[in-house]
């Protein structure tokens, strides 16, 4: 998809490490899609070479680096293009965007969630806030790595409202991330409800973390090869918005993730793309050094575990 029209963007602010996850981020995007990507950073630092046709940086606003996570409350400020996908930094591209962009063809700002009654997102505390505050039964329940957005008025309006709560934060009830960061999806997400916006159904088609499969057997960046499981009914992970088996155009790993042998098998294979490796003897590299030692690791451990018992 190569436009003038939809680009994407990104955040990676106040840590190196952060640029270099947006970057990977950027390069499984463009694996798959001919496409702009913006990367909003504080950081003085180069684009690599093999990038530059594709990926620009735009320079951080004055005090947005400072809120970390709360920065995602002004990604309308940044925006490039009519339409914007926003991937959050902590993400990996395995196919086409254009599906996404398709799907959210009538909307101002998208998520992939599904609309549940408050209480089941955020607790009965809180929903009784956000009833007696905003008048709002149900919100919509969504994983903030991924939204839509299109140049308009309503989007600003949506977005003006998150910031406004997000001011008062605290006084809300909301809690933060780590009791440090504001989190971006509860005052979007009423903001969202107050503009009447509808999600895009989350049936694990668009975007979603590994909450059900912690370790994928199907998973290949390079080639686009993404099978992720959903756990049987009786697991505490199980998701019934979710069908038995569920291929994700994004994954978001989360930043509890990076270290995890799944999000290095990724990025290694990222890494031999871009030393002309094959992709064949990447693969085969990737197979022997990190997915069989891991998997080996993990199906002893399961026995050793289930020998105890």
């Amino acid at each position: 998809m190569a436009s003038q029209t939809h680009s994407v963007i990104t955040f990676a602010t106040n840590k190196f490490s952060y640029l270099q996850f947006a970057l990977n981020c950027a390069q499984s995007i463009l694996l798959h899609n001919d496409i702009p990507i913006y990367i909003v950073s504080n950081l003085e630092a180069k684009i690599p070479e093999i990038f530059k046709e594709k990926v620009f940086i735009i320079r951080a606003k004055p005090g947005h680096a400072e809120l970390g996570i709360g920065i995602k409350l002004h990604i309308d400020e940044y925006l490039k293009t009519a339409h914007t996908l926003f991937i959050d930094s902590d993400c990996l591209c395995y196919g086409s965007l254009e599906d996404i962009f398709k799907a959210c063809l009538n909307m101002d700002v998208g998520v992939a969630g599904n609309i549940v009654p408050a209480w089941q997102w955020c607790g009965k505390d809180q929903a009784t806030t956000v009833k007696k505050v905003w008048g709002l039964d149900n919100l919509i329940r969504y994983n903030g790595g991924l939204y839509y957005l299109r140049q308009s008025e309503t989007t600003t309006r949506i977005f003006n409202t998150a910031r406004e709560i997000g001011e008062k934060y605290d006084d809300y009830g909301f809690s933060r991330i780590k009791n440090k960061w504001i989190n971006e999806e509860g005052p979007i997400s009423i903001a969202m409800m107050i503009e009447g916006e509808k999600p895009l159904a989350d049936d694990g088609s668009f975007m979603t973390d590994l909450y059900t499969d912690m370790r994928p057997k199907i998973i290949n960046v390079l080639q686009g090869e993404r099978v992720l499981r959903n756990k049987p009914t009786s697991h505490a992970n199980y998701r019934p918005w979710y069908p038995a088996l569920y291929s994700p155009v994004i994954i978001h790993f989360g930043g509890s993730q990076f270290k995890s042998y799944p999000y290095r098998s990724q990025t290694a294979l990222l890494k031999l793309k871009n030393k002309g490796i094959p992709t064949a003897f990447a693969v085969i590299i990737v197979n022997i050094t990190l997915h069989i030692p891991y998997r080996l690791y993990h199906w002893l451990r399961s026995a050793i575990n289930s020998g105890r018992q």
